[in-house]
C-alpha cells in the first residue's frame, strides 16, 4: 500500500519539544520520502520511528526546504541508516552540509543554549547531495523561496505543498489557524514577501508545515496571514515606543519589544496558555525571530534614508 503524508517527530531529550522537530514521510509515483528531518539531538528517536514505520522498505530522498539545523540537522544519522538514501537542498547549501563547520558556528551564535540541543552537524558525502538545479524527481516540483533563508526552498509533490517557513509557523488552537513568525538573523523582508506572493499565483492546496506537526487543506491561508502578520510587525516597530530609549542596550531593547510583542500580537495569544517549558521555547522563538526582523527593519530603514539621512 503506498504510505500516506504522515508527520514522523524526532524528539530530543528536553521537555517542551513533544513534536515540534521532524520530518513528513510520504510517497510519490513509487518513490519513499522523507521532507525535512528535524535536529540531531532527535535523530536517533527519528531514525528510530521511520525504520519502524517503513520497516523493509528504503528511504530513498530526503527533500530539505532549507540548512537550518532545526531542518537538516538528522540528515547524517540518515544516511548512516538508509546508506542508498539520497537529499535534495539548495545549489547554496550543499557545501554547508559536506562540511558544517561554518553552519554550526553560525548556529551557536544565533541559538545559544539551544545550539546543543540541535547537536553538532555530522558531515555528509557531497555525492549523496542533489542541488535543487539537477532534481528531476516524478511528481516533485521545487520553488526557490528565499526570505526566512537564503537557501529556502518549497516543495509540491503532486498536490500537496511542503512550504518549509515561507509563511512562518503556523499551529491550530481551537480549530482556527494562527502564526508565529519565523523571521531569524539573516531574514530579508524584501524577498519573503516576493516568496509569499510567488507562492500565492500557483495552485492553491493542502499543505504539510515542519513545526507543530500541522497538516492543513489549504496553503493560501497560513501565506496570506503571514502577509498580515509580516505587516504587523513592521508596524509595530515603526510606533514611538519601539525606539530606543536613552542608555538602553540592544539586549535590552530586544527584551522589552519581545514582551510588548507577546502581549500585543494577536497570532500569539494562544501560546500563552501553554506549560510552562513550551511557552519558554514559544517565548526563545519570539526573541529570536523579533532579532532578525529588527535586523532588517533597521537596515531597510536606512537605506530609505539614505547618506545622510
Amino acid at each position: 500500500m503506498p504510505l500516506p503524508v504522515e508527520y514522523i517527530p524526532g524528539q530530543p531529550d528536553r521537555p517542551g519539544f513533544d513534536d515540534f522537530f521532524g520530518g513528513w514521510l510520504t510517497e510519490c509515483r513509487g518513490l519513499t520520502l522523507v521532507v525535512d528531518c528535524g535536529v540531531g539531538g532527535g535523530a536517533a528517536d527519528l531514525v528510530r520511528r521511520l525504520k519502524a514505520r517503513l520497516g523493509e522498505r528504503d528511504l530513498d530522498y530526503v527533500l530539505l526546504t532549507h540548512i537550518h539545523l532545526d531542518h537538516a540537522g538528522a540528515l547524517g544519522e540518515i544516511f548512516k541508516a538508509w546508506p542508498r538514501a539520497r537529499a535534495v537542498v539548495h545549489e547554496k547549501g550543499r557545501r554547508h552540509l559536506a562540511e558544517p563547520g561554518r553552519l554550526w558556528a553560525s548556529t551557536r551564535e544565533v541559538m545559544g543554549e539551544l545550539a546543543d540541543l540541535y547537536g553538532h552537524p555530522v558531515p555528509v558525502d557531497p555525492g549523496r547531495l542533489i542541488s535543487h538545479l539537477e532534481a528531476d524527481l516524478p511528481g516533485l516540483g521545487i520553488w526557490e523561496t528565499p526570505g526566512h533563508a537564503a537557501h529556502h526552498l518549497s516543495f509540491r509533490l503532486e498536490e500537496t505543498w511542503f512550504p518549509g517557513e515561507v509563511g512562518g509557523c503556523p499551529y491550530l488552537w481551537e480549530g482556527r489557524v494562527h502564526n508565529r513568525p519565523a523571521t531569524p538573523s539573516h531574514f530579508n523582508r524584501v524577498m519573503a514577501l516576493a516568496s509569499i506572493e510567488k507562492l500565492l499565483a500557483e495552485p492553491d492546496g493542502p499543505a504539510c508545515f515542519p513545526h507543530f506537526n500541522v497538516r492543513l487543506p489549504r496553503l493560501r491561508e497560513v501565506l496570506l496571514l503571514g502577509l498580515r502578520q509580516l505587516d504587523f510587525w513592521r508596524g509595530f516597530l515603526r510606533r514611538p515606543e519601539a525606539a530606543p530609549r536613552p542608555g538602553e542596550s540592544l539586549a535590552d531593547r530586544l527584551d522589552r519589544l519581545t514582551g510588548l510583542l507577546w502581549l500585543e500580537d494577536p497570532e500569539l495569544a494562544p501560546l500563552k496558555t501553554l506549560p510552562p517549558a513550551e511557552t519558554w521555547r514559544e517565548r526563545f522563538f519570539l526573541h529570536n525571530n523579533l532579532t532578525g526582523f529588527l535586523e532588517n527593519f533597521e537596515a531597510e530603514s536606512a537605506a530609505t534614508e539614505g547618506p545622510g539621512g
